[in-house]
């Protein structure tokens, strides 16, 4: 083989290597999350509540405190003696957590009932252990 085919054979391995790297440097680790499977949630329904009225409303903040009051003693324990500073963060945490979804529903009832629609998208309540 000449020198000039050599070279030639050398370059278009050079070339085929090249065009082969980007490929090689975009398989990157894909890494998929989900839900932790740990995670203390309770969905609260409220289809058959009426929020633009006050009772409604009224109706889905209890259920919403009760779910919260649920998912921390499943989370946390008891509420009594060393576990209750735990057991009040909690609870705390959770309930700013849905305070912004109940407003949301709530706010949504309203336009419905005055407009006929809502720009705010169908909500689901989610309480989560925080």
């Amino acid at each position: 083989m000449s020198g000039k085919a050599l070279i030639a054979l050398a370059m278009s391995a050079l070339v085929a290597a090249g065009a082969a790297a980007p490929a090689a440097a975009q398989n990157k680790d894909v890494v998929v999350t989900g839900a932790d499977s740990d995670a203390v949630v309770r969905l609260v329904d409220f289809r058959d509540l009426n929020l633009a009225s006050a009772p409604g409303e009224r109706a889905l903040v209890k259920r919403v405190r009760y779910a919260v009051s649920d998912v921390c003693m499943e989370a946390v324990g008891d509420n009594k003696g060393y576990l209750l500073q735990a057991s009040t963060n909690c609870r705390t945490a959770s309930w700013a957590g849905a305070e912004p979804q109940v407003a949301r529903a709530v706010q949504r009832a309203r336009d419905i009932a005055a407009n006929g629609w809502s720009a705010i998208a169908p909500v689901a309540i989610r309480i989560s252990a925080q």
